[in-house]
């Protein structure tokens, strides 16, 4: 009798301490997705959002080399170059890890020269500079992104060692990952209108038409990762089946892209609508919680 008594009451005693556990394992992750004052999903979007404004400021610039008198692309040229400083100040503000402050500093110093070339009034010698320099102030923001993961990877090892079950640590990774990717997506969205323009006559040189076509493959190869990713939730589903309208528009005008024939407006827009479409789905994976 006394035995029968006592089981419940231990069966109650090992729930409370599995509850404890789990809270206590739950917190201990929570403390572990901190970039400073930034969760690291916010982090790795930010940072991604960087690679992006690369490609959005040097297209911006060569638009205006035929449309000088366009104020709503000054207006977005100027105020991604505010975004691009402010973006890279926070993220140097909010790390101690010294592979990623020495991967923004050498974004900051690449920044001073590139941000020189795009403040002058355009000019195809200038526009022939950025494109030179574009491709390696893009390669040293993605370095950032990539140190931010790291980054991640290396909290995570704690939590790792204390505990059997992995999954936790294996989705935030995983999770990273769409985020990074969609992110990225949205840097190849501008990055696909640049070479664009630069495949014009008076721009292009060898690598022009290679540049553009790479942008577009990469672009292509990537968008159906969105559509089996496990994290997708109905609102994601949605922004992913109009991203996918979206991109069909450029796929089926893929001999007008190759042989310039899109005005630059329509180019122009295009891309940031794409990018719209990415960053919308980039947000909705950064909100989700392991």
């Amino acid at each position: 009798m006394n035995n029968k008594r006592k089981a419940p009451k231990s069966i109650l005693i090992l729930f409370v301490i599995g509850l404890v556990y789990a809270s206590s394992l739950n917190l201990y992750a929570q403390l572990n997705d901190k970039y400073g004052s930034l969760s690291f999903n916010n982090a790795i979007n930010v940072s991604g959002k960087q690679r992006m404004l690369t490609q959005k400021m040097s297209k911006a610039y060569l638009f205006l080399l035929n449309n000088g008198n366009d104020a709503k692309v000054k207006r977005d040229l100027l105020s991604s170059k505010i975004i691009f400083e402010e973006q890279n100040r926070v993220l140097l503000q909010n790390t101690q890890f010294k592979g990623t402050i020495e991967k923004l500093t050498r974004v900051n110093e690449l920044w001073k020269e590139f941000k020189a070339l795009i403040e002058t009034q355009p000019s195809y010698e200038n526009a022939k500079k950025v494109i030179e320099t574009n491709t390696d102030l893009l390669k040293a923001a993605d370095a950032v992104v990539s140190s931010i993961i790291l980054e991640s990877k290396n909290s995570l090892q704690s939590i790792k060692d204390d505990i059997n079950d992995s999954h936790l640590i294996e989705d935030r990774l995983e999770l990273e990952g769409i985020i990074n990717i969609s992110g990225r997506q949205r840097m190849l969205s501008q990055r696909l209108a640049f070479y664009y323009y630069a495949n014009q006559m008076e721009l292009k040189n060898k690598n022009s038409y290679q540049m553009l076509n790479n942008a577009f493959h990469e672009l292509d190869g990537a968008i159906n990762k969105f559509l089996i990713c496990k994290f997708n939730t109905p609102e994601i589903d949605e922004k992913i089946g109009l991203t996918f309208s979206q991109w069909n528009v450029v796929k089926k005008n893929r001999g007008k892209l190759n042989n310039q024939e899109f005005t630059d407006e329509e180019i122009y827009k295009m891309s940031n609508e794409l990018t719209r479409l990415f960053n919308d789905i980039t947000y909705l994976y950064e909100k989700i919680k392991i």
